[in-house]
């Protein structure tokens, strides 16, 4: 049974990345002219247990302006035991392995604490408050430096046996092709990240000057909206590797919608017109007709907002 009136409640939400860790309160944060998340330097900060505490100081900070705070939601970018709040292991995070998190931030804060990946809290902002607010099955996922995924199966988030589920940048698009971290060939990530990109750029591109800070997913969008044709092609190719593994997820999961967030994402319709087509062509229209490719709403905001989210949900629906 759901609280009667949640009209005034809150929660709050920590996007904690291996460069910055952002707190804010939702749904204030959905606001227009909202005051800007705060902001911790994560390598400011040397051991687990500092960390922690600053966090705690930004939390009773948030609670001090806002009232009937009710939970804490956090959102990682690793490999989380959902169930427990526990964290494997946090990406780019020295010393961040074998976590309580959970039991850690709700001792600071005294707050029921809900901790799961960044990804899969970017997939339920979307699903919640963003692009894909009213679908019932979402396959959502984040082009950067990394390629990381959610998935909304019949209006819940879907975590997998072992809460690893949606890593689509792992997935693999060519049997034959290099091995990715974990032994599987071919697989997304080492075709469309970040790296990858600027790697094929530097390799297509040598009639054109090299920016300043090196080739960028950016600079290659700026270049084929010029006209270059060798910039045109090389999004043709990233809509060509993605869009054959997402007509793939489309046949084995039917969703009402993908949705792209992330930095190579803001290519627009260099990437979403020909990844449109790809998919459509590779699908029967039974799957085609009603399925829509959205550009994510939310962009570094998604974590704080996903992560809040489920921790506010989690507490409204317990029984009371």
């Amino acid at each position: 049974m759901k609280m009667s009136d949640t009209s005034d409640l809150r929660a709050i939400g920590i996007d904690f990345g291996a460069t910055t860790v952002k707190i804010a309160a939702l749904p204030d944060i959905l606001e227009e002219g909202a005051t800007p998340p705060l902001v911790l330097e994560t390598a400011s900060y040397g051991s687990v247990e500092h960390l922690i505490a600053a966090i705690a100081e930004a939390v009773d900070e948030i609670q001090s302006r806002h009232k009937n705070m009710i939970a804490l939601g956090c959102g990682v970018p690793g490999l989380v035991d959902f169930e427990r709040g526990f964290v494997h292991t946090l990406t780019n995070v020295p010393g961040w392995q074998d976590i309580a998190l959970r039991d850690l931030l709700e001792r600071e804060t005294g707050l029921p604490v809900f901790i799961d990946n960044d990804a899969n809290c970017m997939a339920y902002a979307e699903w919640r408050y963003g692009a894909a607010r009213g679908c019932r099955n979402v396959v959502a996922l984040t082009l950067g430096t990394g390629i990381g995924g959610g998935l909304i199966i019949e209006g819940k988030l879907y975590r997998g046996s072992s809460f690893a589920a949606g890593e689509i940048g792992q997935m693999s698009i060519d049997y034959e092709g290099s091995p990715g971290p974990f032994g599987l060939p071919g697989i997304l990530e080492g075709f469309i990240g970040n790296r990858q990109i600027s790697e094929m750029a530097a390799s297509r591109l040598q009639h054109q000057p090299v920016c300043d800070g090196g080739w960028s997913p950016r600079r290659v969008a700026e270049l084929a909206a010029e006209g270059d044709p060798e910039a045109l092609q090389l999004w043709l190719d990233i809509a060509g590797y993605l869009g054959s593994l997402l007509s793939s997820i489309a046949w084995l999961i039917n969703p009402d919608a993908f949705v792209i967030g992330g930095g190579v994402a803001n290519a627009a319709e260099l990437l979403f017109d020909p990844l449109e087509k790809k998919i459509r062509g590779s699908v029967s229209t039974v799957i085609s007709a009603d399925l829509r490719i959205l550009p994510a709403r939310f962009g570094n905001e998604a974590g704080i907002v996903g992560s809040a989210a489920q921790a506010m949900d989690a507490v409204e629906e317990e029984p009371r």
